[in-house]
């Protein structure tokens, strides 16, 4: 894939595709991992936190994956009571076998951490991570944006030395938490127009490609057939994920889920499981209404603002699911 591994950091609120993203990131020999930083998202801080010490510490990757902790709070949507509208939250469900339903499990069925995160803030670690790198970094935020706009604005140099930021997060024609707009968009739009528009450049992956690289239930067995702790991991985390999918968010055919941000790591190992990017102006809808949190993605011929994004709308499901595979089959501990 590369001829030498990307210098790497994953920014997460870890659920269920944030860790299958860590899994891939860590294992694949065409990724430097330099960090993960979590940020307030699917669950609040010390949720998402926990989650990703646990799943580090599956990978024996104690020694050589800073944990950092980021924002516990998005920039401005939680100081501002006009903001109307909440996401799509269900309440709690169970399946006919009387399983919880949930996409983002506060805490993983795994051991209570015993990694500690490291002890520095969020934004000079990710400024001195950065620029002490000899190669560019590439950044790649698979939740809200807060602690990537907390940096940009600390340090607007950084972009300097980011190869690309490959951000998880939108929607063209696909929505999931409200009617106009994706979750991790949702959560901090102002965090997302500020990193859209900080000048390096960024891949959006959104709901459309990541729908088309679903995977199917079928495939979790492939996985516990590896029998490997992590093997048992993913496949659990896609049998969770298929069930919520069938009973909330239901897609064209049953028995399919996303691994929303797997789909990130992938694209930066083989940049051809995202064929024909959309080269375009993208902004978010920042007024606090019905469109709060939206995608603009331009899809004219002449736009009124220079280009900012590559847009993916398509993805490669069969090379997407063999990779994640091959991935993980080269756990070994």
């Amino acid at each position: 894939m590369q001829s030498t591994p990307r210098k790497v950091i994953l920014d997460v609120d870890t659920g269920s595709d944030d860790a299958i993203a860590i899994i891939m990131a860590d294992l694949s020999p065409d990724i430097d991992l330099l960090g993960v930083c979590a940020v307030n998202g699917n669950q609040p801080l010390c949720y998402t936190l926990e989650n990703t010490l646990r799943i580090v510490e599956l990978l024996g990757a104690q020694d050589r994956i800073p944990v950092v902790k980021g924002m516990d709070v998005p920039l401005v949507k939680e100081l501002n009571p006009g903001r109307l509208h909440q996401p799509m939250t269900p309440t709690t469900q169970y399946d006919d076998q009387g399983r919880k339903i949930c996409y983002h499990p506060k805490e993983f069925d795994l051991p209570k951490a015993t990694l500690q995160p490291v002890d520095e803030n969020f934004i000079p670690w990710y400024i001195r991570t950065i620029k002490s790198c000899p190669e560019k970094v590439t950044l790649v935020p698979v939740g809200p944006l807060t602690n990537i706009a907390m940096v940009l604005r600390a340090d607007p140099t950084v972009v300097e030395n980011i190869e690309e930021i490959v951000i998880m997060g939108g929607g063209h024609t696909e929505r999931n938490s409200t009617a106009a707009a994706e979750f991790n968009i949702w959560k901090d739009p102002e965090a997302a127009e500020i990193v859209l528009t900080c000048g390096a450049k960024v891949v959006l992956v959104p709901l459309d490609a990541t729908h088309k690289a679903s995977t199917r239930l079928e495939e979790a067995q492939l996985y516990r057939d590896l029998h490997t702790p992590v093997g048992e991991m993913v496949a659990q985390l896609i049998e969770i994920r298929t069930r919520a999918y069938n009973l909330l968010q239901p897609l064209q055919e049953p028995d399919l889920c996303p691994i929303h941000d797997a789909l990130c790591v992938a694209y930066v190992i083989d940049p051809s499981v995202l064929p024909g990017l959309l080269h375009t102006r993208v902004d978010v809808d920042i007024s606090g209404g019905f469109a709060d949190g939206q995608t603009i993605v331009d899809t004219r011929k002449l736009h009124n603002l220079p280009d900012n994004c590559w847009v993916a709308l398509d993805a490669d499901r069969d090379k997407f699911n063999q990779m994640l595979l091959d991935i993980c089959a080269r756990y070994s501990r």
